[in-house]
């Protein structure tokens, strides 16, 4: 259920950026907390110019991982993305909100909590990517 919504300005960041973006969470997200890849979502939305920050990361995982996981994994998401964007650290912002696993359902399964994870739930997460 990893959701990573990237709010960028119109016309900013160009397809190959963003296919490298969403790699680059992808990698982050499942390295971090072993996640399958076929779980994370990254997506982008253009926006005008009325948002104060120009650039914004609004992220939602299960709730369950240490404070050290977390902070880890969305300073390592911004580095990354201001890594392959450019974009300066000034006009970045970012968040990640937590949720129980229990209101999220992915691939027709409700998530397990953190550290709860069956074979099952990872031999179904290698399926829905055709693995």
């Amino acid at each position: 259920m990893p959701y990573y919504r990237c709010v960028v300005p119109k016309d900013s960041v160009p397809y190959e950026q963003r296919a490298a973006v969403a790699k680059a969470f992808t990698d982050i997200h499942c390295g971090n907390t072993g996640a399958p890849r076929s779980f994370v979502h990254v997506v982008f939305d253009e926006a005008d110019d009325s948002w104060d920050t120009a650039y914004f990361l609004d992220g939602g995982n299960r709730a369950g991982r240490s404070e050290e996981v977390k902070a880890e994994l969305l300073s390592d998401l911004m580095g990354a993305f201001r890594e392959i964007t450019g974009v300066a650290s000034e006009d970045f912002s970012g968040r990640i909100t937590e949720g129980p696993a229990k209101w999220t359902m992915e691939g027709g399964m409700v998530l397990p909590e953190p550290g709860e994870e069956t074979e099952e739930w990872y031999s179904h997460g290698q399926a829905a990517a055709g693995g």
